[in-house]
């Protein structure tokens, strides 16, 4: 637990954000992150810690081997001169692109419960978000048919995790082998992870409320288009390469799943 001694509103000058840190492409393609950039500004919240909590922000964000950490002054938005400092990426990101609407919409909301500049909100919730490409879509439309695919069960489905040689997961009841899965996600082996992304797009806290990818499913032609968009790019992610080709590594459809959404009925309920 971090022990903040006082926190305020307060720009940062010659500093601008860009969404220029690569992250997990077609579900979440970039973070923010802070270029020098003279003349612009950031508004955000500027803490004040005890020496304890500093040195554990500083071994939560790599213990300087990602980042370095940069002095700095800041303005408080009560017009108060700020001595602190911000962590900078040890190689300069390039470019500004598109983040996904979710992790956008994360940063809108942070910004206004903290009470940032108005305009400045503005500005940032008008920023493009990523949109899925035409590759990309048509590489949806050519997904198998449910029917067409083996069916898995959950419990073979779950024997493909950790040391397993051909790890599997399930995103909408689509199978895949992959072996590419970031270490942050290693919930996501062996099972499926519908439900979990489902709550991710609502901000629900995944640890406390997962079902482990058990039934009962959401039924697919209830969710709302946004819901279901965000679930299919973590399929995207899984099933198609960065340039949207797909990877032909869909194995099955998991059973369970499959016999839920024919029936069209389930007691599924998102926590709250």
């Amino acid at each position: 637990m971090f022990l903040f001694l006082e926190h305020t509103p307060a720009i940062l000058k010659d500093f601008k954000m860009t969404f220029s840190l690569k992250a997990l492409h077609h579900v979440e393609p970039y973070f923010s992150g802070l270029t020098a950039c003279e003349g612009a500004e950031v508004h955000g919240v500027a803490f004040s810690m005890d020496a304890e909590s500093a040195a554990q922000l500083d071994r939560m964000e790599g213990g300087g081997t990602s980042y370095d950490k940069t002095s700095v002054r800041m303005t408080s938005y009560d017009g108060r001169d700020l001595q602190g400092f911000i962590y900078m990426n040890k190689t300069p990101p390039k470019g500004d692109f598109e983040p996904s609407s979710r992790y956008l919409s994360i940063l809108v909301k942070g910004a206004k419960d903290a009470g940032l500049d108005p305009d400045y909100i503005d500005k940032l919730s008008k920023r493009q978000v990523y949109q899925p490409d035409d590759i990309t879509l048509q590489s949806r439309k050519k997904r198998p048919d449910p029917d067409s695919l083996p069916e898995i069960t959950v419990a073979d489905l779950a024997k493909h995790k950790g040391d397993h040689p051909e790890p599997w997961l399930a995103c909408l009841g689509y199978v895949i082998a992959t072996k590419v899965l970031f270490v942050q996600e290693a919930a996501h082996q062996g099972r499926d992870i519908t439900t979990r992304e489902l709550m991710r797009h609502h901000g629900i806290p995944l640890d406390d409320n997962d079902d482990a990818g058990q039934p009962p499913y959401p039924i697919l032609k209830d969710l709302s288009k946004e819901e279901l968009e965000y679930v299919t790019r973590w399929l995207d992610h899984y099933e198609l390469n960065p340039d949207g080709t797909s990877k032909e590594a869909i194995v099955g459809y998991l059973k369970e799943f499959k016999d839920q959404q024919k029936s069209g009925i389930t007691n599924f309920k998102l926590p709250q």
